[in-house]
């Protein structure tokens, strides 16, 4: 079964194909066509008005196309025709909404542009756009950042934050690898030609041993490393028999924070009890940082911070769990495929 990054590519490439024949469409076939079809690709159950809500006028007489939300998480949604340019009068529209409805966050679009407003951020409303994607970026990359916005369970945890910060620092990425790419593939060329070398590669690394180039400069050109620094949080899920964990992984600290509203199984087995899995619950339910919400669930009332991914897990299912297999990033990846080497 695709996963929702799938879907989402799978309904852009859809997209896109009827776009080159229709073009600049106006807001009721933005509507029905790009966001509410993108809306069910990446999970949210459009069918449902509790959790996509059209066009509710709240108390304060202020009216958003849509309001998303799912668990903790929610944002105004506001759409235009595609031949309208979106600008402020947009933003303070979808942001005014956002906050009488008790979130920071709103999502502006016109179907091709999708721009995140921050109501936290100062200034004017031009200044409070924290994030833009374009349907036009090249390759998948539109399709990745836009499953990771639109991420059912980063909604669900509310650590969207996170998500706007781990878009940001990928379009820089992409921006930092293109500069690298126009700017240092000349010198390596130039080796190649000076000392006669063969191939582009053996090139690259002999202008790194030159200090020509740098050696994450050499990685960059030929497709080995990213520059991206790890990011402040990594949102990772683990579902187990009814129970659903969300976590936020620090790779700088290696910290693992199991968020508020996560819920675990009320049960230990016997091969959890010697990592000490009923005394952990134990002591944050007379903290209150945990709670029976059911014979079958445990749910947690506040964020819990673990060394490690395990210990994290083995409180989630009650038994002795590999916390680097179990636990999954938006794309359906385990945690293993971040870990620090």
């Amino acid at each position: 079964m695709p996963n929702a990054q799938e879907r989402i590519r799978e309904a852009v490439s859809a997209i896109q194909t009827w776009l080159a024949h229709t073009p600049n469409p106006g807001e009721a076939v933005v509507r029905q066509a790009i966001v509410l079809r993108l809306l069910h690709a990446a999970g949210f159950d459009i069918w449902n008005p509790a959790e996509v809500v059209p066009e509710e006028t709240n108390a304060t007489g202020n009216r958003s196309d849509f309001l998303v939300r799912t668990e903790k998480g929610k944002f105004a949604l506001e759409l235009k025709g595609m031949n309208v340019t979106l600008g402020a009068t947009q933003f303070q529209q979808a942001a005014t909404y956002a906050v009488n409805e008790g979130t920071r966050w709103a999502i502006v679009t016109n179907g091709r542009v999708w721009i995140v407003i921050d109501e936290h951020l100062p200034g004017k409303w031009e200044e409070r756009a924290t994030l833009k994607l374009e349907l036009g970026q090249e390759g998948q990359t539109f399709t990745d950042d836009l499953a990771a916005l639109l991420n059912v369970d980063t909604w669900k945890a509310d650590a969207f934050a996170n998500a706007v910060q781990d878009i940001k620092r990928r379009q820089q990425q992409r921006l930092d690898e293109a500069r690298i790419r126009r700017e240092k593939t000349a010198i390596v060329q130039a080796v190649m030609e000076q000392f006669g070398i063969q191939t582009f590669e053996l090139a690259a690394t002999a202008a790194a041993e030159m200090n020509r180039i740098t050696e994450t400069e050499r990685d960059v050109l030929l497709g080995k490393r990213s520059i991206i620094q790890p990011s402040e949080g990594i949102l990772f899920t683990y579902k187990i028999l009814g129970a659903v964990a969300h976590a936020i992984y620090n790779p700088t600290a290696r910290t693992w924070t199991v968020k508020a509203g996560s819920t675990a199984l009320n049960r230990v087995s016997g091969d959890s009890s010697g990592l000490g899995a009923g005394k952990r619950r134990l002591a944050m339910i007379a903290a209150g940082h945990l709670t029976e919400k059911s014979e079958e669930y445990l749910e947690y009332l506040e964020d819990k911070e673990y060394a490690s991914p395990s210990t994290a897990a083995v409180d989630i299912s009650g038994k002795a769990q590999n916390g680097w297999a179990v636990w999954k990033d938006d794309q359906g990846r385990p945690a293993q495929h971040h870990r620090p080497t």
